[in-house]
């Protein structure tokens, strides 16, 4: 009879492991989103999928509210910090072909950068969080570095000043170390980062609509709202390269997360250690959105709410800027994938979005 009932415990947990949401749940998923828009907490494009089977995606709120354009789920938004995820996989390609190593020195590759602790800063510190490095839009915020400099001139400020803590003790969300790595990236492939992102991750996948481009805006694009309802002012400056501005589509993200995993843009030991959790909350030395869950290369590591009480293990990362915001994720085991943004600035991926497709 224990056997038996272990057994039926087995079989549960299995069945809870793989449960997926199928298009018989479109009309219930529908209710969700329009709930939850109603309620203010989206405003903009939603997805929804099982692996390459959409099973939702929607859109909600106007792309343009002076000429009453709507959003669609084709429209293309910026997707911020997204892109670290299109960063560290483009740096764990060049581990793969022994150009770089995870425990090299960043002096090593970037002689130019001329910290004080660069050569006790490693790639993985970079890509984990885990460098020490300020955070460069931080001290522009506080004026100890100009807005709408070039990348270099950025970097060469950060290197001036001292680190939040050693290297490696310490978890501090940095789109300084991200950089970095978009400058590595450049240096090992002779190339501007956007032609490198595009070709050896949109083109290869097919991910066809999106690109880089100089504004916030841009065709297809919808305008962004910042808290006050008024318009954000598209930016007077080029995109910095390694720690996001990609412009896409909810169909791309959803083309891209399809391959998040797959031999189609790393081996399968990249990706395990991509999806380690290097860095922990506990360890975090400022509230900041990225540092609520464990992180790895370029990604959360969380247990998410999957199927009624039971949660199960996803990747995935966020992303908020001037007027939006957005969230793409997807769940290891079963390759249930939910992409969505918003024009507004609100908070990314509704956690009742996640209670409630779990109820299904």
């Amino acid at each position: 009879m224990k056997q038996l009932s272990q057994l039926f415990v087995l079989i549960f947990v299995f069945q809870s492991a793989v449960a997926q949401v199928t298009p018989s749940n479109h009309q219930k998923l529908d209710k969700i989103a329009h709930r939850l828009y109603a309620e203010g907490k989206i405003h903009g494009g939603i997805l929804i999928a099982e692996g390459e089977n959409v099973i939702y995606q929607n859109a909600f709120g106007m792309a343009d509210r002076n000429l009453e354009i709507p959003n669609t789920t084709k429209t293309r938004f910026v997707i911020n910090s997204m892109g670290k995820m299109f960063t560290a996989i483009l740096t764990l390609q060049l581990v793969e072909e022994d150009s770089i190593a995870l425990d090299d020195p960043i002096s090593k590759h970037l002689s130019w950068f001329k910290h004080p602790e660069a050569d006790d800063i490693t790639i993985h510190h970079l890509l984990s969080h885990r460098s020490g490095l300020k955070g460069y839009f931080d001290e522009q915020i506080k004026g100890n570095i100009d807005f709408f400099i070039p990348q270099r001139e950025v970097l060469d400020k950060i290197a001036q000043l001292e680190l939040n803590f050693d290297p490696g003790q310490g978890f501090d969300y940095s789109n300084t170390g991200y950089l970095l790595l978009g400058e590595i990236i450049m240096k090992y492939r002779n190339a501007d980062y956007y032609n490198v992102q595009k070709n050896r991750i949109f083109t290869p996948i097919g991910m066809t609509s999106s690109y880089n481009s100089t504004s916030i805006y841009g065709p297809g694009s919808p305008v962004y709202y910042l808290q006050d309802g008024s318009p954000a002012t598209p930016f007077p400056h080029s995109n910095y390269r390694g720690d996001g501005g990609t412009k896409s589509t909810l169909q791309d993200l959803h083309i891209f997360m399809v391959a998040v995993g797959s031999d189609k843009l790393l081996k399968k030991e990249s990706w395990d250690l991509m999806f380690q959790k290097y860095s922990l909350p506990e360890e975090a030395k400022r509230p900041f959105g990225a540092h609520f869950e464990p992180y790895g290369y370029g990604c959360s590591v969380m247990n998410l709410p999957y199927k009624g009480e039971n949660k199960a293990l996803a990747i995935g990362h966020g992303g908020a800027g001037y007027g939006s915001s957005n969230y793409m994720l997807k769940f290891i085991d079963s390759e249930r994938i939910i992409i969505q943004w918003n024009n507004e600035f609100l908070r990314p991926l509704p956690p009742e979005l996640l209670e409630e497709i779990a109820k299904l």
